[in-house]
């Protein structure tokens, strides 16, 4: 219950009272219940500590990367990163100090392998890939044009272009198949063709397709012929092609070969049918794990777009110590490339197998991820009814013990029964949110025997 409700207003009546102040627009705003910010919220009011709080709520659903915080902390305590300039408190280009735009170029270069140099005008940045996200539906489609997605997928993707913009995410569903092996959530060319033709059909206007690469929540990496065959699609119906890559380097390096990372093929390195409608996103959110810096990126060769963006950046600008501490961390080849991101993939692959065993260990069908900080895996074998109410029930049942996990319905999955988790967290906190989750599951498996 909220502390509005608790207070005898209920949530109809908030709404009243917001048509009677708001725009039509500002009351949905206002009155849009999310999700993710709802939980995340009640998580932090009631965080686990194992001496302070032991009690309270392990968050596993979050997409936070906690596992590199100390050797973070350690690179910005440098001086170099946060020191400070008086130049720091006067106005600067909002779009992206020059300072930032050549260490992205050449972070960009170095780890998304582009065949022809990126310009600085073919950078904006931003506070974050969701205002990225938010920009690019205010520059790309009137109220009503539909944006694609493939689906499950991180739920904020439909407010993001949304809530503002007015445009509507419309889903190509990427189903469970008969068993919950590799060959479930398939993402196809075809039917993404198939999906925008049959919009079409209705009269719909199809602006874009918006695709995680890698996937959150499923963890695919794409390969690049299903990338080149997903352009193509876009190319021929004239249809803007966004790559969120926030997980671009958030690759699990694989057990028989800690030196090494798989391959991450970014969209950046192929050829473009469409260059004018094909746009990337980045930010230090996951890869990086600095989420409260505010740090998005948009890379596009398209001059007209780039243009709005650069004007909407006055809205939607991190502060320029931000930018110069966010530049001097991806200039530090030595410590960037050689260190972290090395580090980084070994303990993300290291950890994920460790949460995927123990989940298998329970009972639990997990779906193989090659990236990103999320275990997707199934809960059917402990449901009766394979239905959404179950899956919530599910979901307040392990909020009740103490973790929360994302219920796949709240990512606009189709087919109930999954749950995602996030495990980049501390080791002991990892350890005892899954004892709470195999708690909740060893008492469904005796209802279900």
């Amino acid at each position: 219950m909220s502390r509005h409700d608790e207070m005898g207003e209920s949530a109809g009546e908030r709404r009243q009272d917001a048509a009677r102040v708001l725009s039509k627009r500002g009351a949905v705003t206002a009155n849009y219940e999310d999700f993710l910010i709802q939980y995340l919220n009640c998580a932090s009011a009631n965080p686990y500590h194992p001496v302070d709080n032991p009690e309270g709520i392990i968050n596993l659903g979050t997409a936070v990367n906690r596992l590199m915080e100390e050797e973070l902390s350690a690179r910005l305590r440098r001086g170099d990163a946060l020191s400070y300039s008086p130049s720091f408190q006067h106005y600067y280009d909002f779009a992206g100090t020059r300072e930032l735009k050549v260490a992205l170029v050449g972070f960009l270069e170095r780890h998304f392998c582009p065949p022809k140099d990126i310009g600085e005008d073919e950078i904006v940045v931003l506070n974050g890939v969701t205002s990225c996200l938010d920009a690019l539906s205010h520059a790309l489609c009137d109220p009503g044009d539909v944006i694609i997605t493939p689906t499950p997928v991180y739920a904020r993707m439909f407010t993001d272009v949304h809530d503002r913009a007015g445009a509507e995410v419309l889903p190509l569903v990427l189903r469970q198949e008969v068993s919950s092996s590799s060959e479930s959530f398939l993402l196809r060319a075809e039917d993404l063709e198939a999906r925008i033709e049959a919009l079409r059909q209705e009269g719909r206007r199809v602006r874009a397709f918006m695709l995680v690469h890698p996937n959150n929540p499923l963890g695919d990496v794409y390969s690049p012929q299903l990338l080149t065959d997903l352009m193509g699609v876009c190319a021929r119906h004239e249809v803007h092609f966004i790559s969120d890559e926030i997980y671009a380097l958030s690759i699990f390096t694989d057990e028989d070969e800690p030196s090494s990372r798989p391959p991450f093929h970014s969209v950046l390195s192929l050829p473009h049918p469409d260059p004018e409608r094909t746009h990337v996103l980045w930010g230090l959110s996951k890869d990086f794990g600095l989420a409260g810096l505010r740090v998005g990126v948009v890379v596009s060769r398209c001059a007209e777009l780039m243009a709005c963006l650069r004007a909407v950046a006055i809205y939607k600008c991190t502060p320029h110590l931000v930018h110069h501490a966010s530049a001097a961390l991806l200039s530090d080849i030595a410590w960037c490339d050689d260190f972290y991101l090395r580090l980084n993939s070994e303990r993300l692959g290291r950890t994920y197998r460790r949460a995927r065993g123990r989940l298998e260990a329970m009972g639990a069908r997990v779906r193989e991820a090659r990236a990103g900080l999320f275990v997707w895996f199934s809960i059917r074998d402990f449901m009766e009814t394979d239905s959404a109410e179950e899956e919530m029930e599910i979901h307040a049942q392990l909020m009740r013990a103490g973790v929360y996990v994302v219920p796949g319905s709240k990512l606009y999955g189709a087919d109930p029964g999954w749950i995602r988790l996030i495990f980049s967290v501390g080791e002991e906190e990892l350890d005892e949110g899954l004892k709470r989750i195999e708690s909740v599951l060893k008492k469904r498996r005796k209802k279900t025997a």
